[in-house]
């Protein structure tokens, strides 16, 4: 066993009541290119004012990227920043840099050990893009990468993610009291959040038979294109 596989079983040892919250240094993220934003070029066909907007992008969403590779395409680096400007926790998901299709996820925390050997405690209830929310409209979707594609779509909107494989929360759901927000739910949880949450936010259904990262992403590109 290594010296950093060792501290990280230690490191989970310790008691739940010692654990803290731990905020991730800004500087061990840095901005940059990666399968998605190679993506997003391709969605906005290479058009120099989308690519702008991308770059754009990266910067405002902190986009980083890993050394590690699947099929050449490197992962994407997705930190969840909260109101106050810290980052608490995120993914590394690797992309197709082609399609889009995602082919792996990984805790953004299991990336950084190779330079801290101990635990991050994160926070759970953080939407990615969450530190971008102004008094525009919201719009509530469940993936990063759609994120990014509404935001080039319809830059009038601020855009938040629950995160593959996560669900909406109590918690994150009372961020959105008091806002003009919307949720666009899919077919694996459209009953869900519409029993759960459907008497506090608006539930959008009209992706539940179809992808609304395809749809937004005809968008952008008619958006930067003309067609």
């Amino acid at each position: 066993m290594t010296t950093i596989d060792y501290e990280r079983v230690k490191a989970t040892r310790a008691p739940v009541w010692q654990r803290q919250l731990i905020r991730i240094p800004e500087d061990s993220i840095s901005c940059h290119h990666s399968s998605l934003t190679d993506y997003l070029d391709r969605t906005v066909c290479y058009s120099p004012e989308g690519m702008r907007q991308i770059d754009s992008l990266i910067e405002k969403y902190r986009l980083g990227a890993v050394n590690k590779t699947m099929n050449d395409h490197y992962g994407t680096v997705l930190p969840r920043i909260n109101r106050k400007d810290q980052i608490l926790g995120g993914s590394v998901i690797y992309f197709d840099a082609e399609k889009g299709d995602m082919l792996k996820s990984e805790p953004l925390t299991d990336n950084l050990y190779q330079w801290y050997c101990f635990d991050y405690y994160t926070d759970d209830s953080v939407f990615f893009g969450e530190h971008t929310l102004s008094g525009k409209p919201v719009a509530v979707v469940q993936e990063e990468k759609t994120v990014l594609l509404g935001a080039l779509a319809m830059p009038e909107i601020d855009w938040l993610a629950i995160g593959h494989g996560n669900d909406l929360s109590e918690e994150m759901a009372r961020k959105l009291f008091g806002r003009q927000a919307i949720l666009f739910a899919d077919d694996m949880n459209c009953d869900y959040y519409d029993d759960r949450f459907g008497k506090f936010i608006k539930i959008d259904k009209s992706f539940v038979d179809k992808d609304i990262n395809s749809y937004l992403a005809g968008q952008v590109s008619r958006r930067f294109t003309g067609r």
